[in-house]
C-alpha cells in the first residue's frame, strides 16, 4: 500500500516536471524565433546606413551611405558642407588637417 501512494506520487511529481520542461522548450523556441527575426530586422537597418556628426551645424546625421562604394566624404543635407565619415574607415586615421585629405579619399 506504502509503494503505491509513494509510486503515485512520484508519477505526479514527473508529470508536473515533464509539462514544466515541455512548456520551457516551446519557449524556447518561441524566443529563438523572435531573436532571429529581430537580428534581421537589425542588420537590414544598419545596412547601408550611417551616422555621422556635423560640425558645422552641430546636427546628428542619418544617411543611407556605401563607404566602399560612395567614398568616406559626404555632404551634410542640413548645411550642405563636407562631412568624413572617419567611423566608417577602417584603417589607421592619416587625415592631414592642413591639406584637408586623407588615404581613403
Amino acid at each position: 500500500m506504502r509503494y503505491r501512494i509513494l509510486y503515485w506520487k512520484c508519477k505526479k511529481k514527473l508529470k508536473k516536471q515533464t509539462e514544466a520542461v515541455s512548456r520551457l522548450i516551446k519557449e524556447r523556441r518561441e524566443n529563438r524565433k523572435e531573436i532571429k527575426s529581430l537580428r534581421k530586422k537589425v542588420a537590414s537597418l544598419e545596412d547601408g546606413y550611417v551616422v555621422e556628426w556635423c560640425h558645422y551645424c552641430e546636427n546628428q546625421i542619418v544617411m543611407l551611405w556605401n563607404p566602399k562604394k560612395d567614398g568616406l566624404s559626404a555632404f551634410c543635407p542640413v548645411c550642405g558642407q563636407r562631412m568624413m565619415l572617419c567611423d566608417s574607415c577602417q584603417g589607421k586615421c592619416d587625415y592631414n588637417y592642413g591639406s584637408d585629405i586623407c588615404k581613403e579619399m
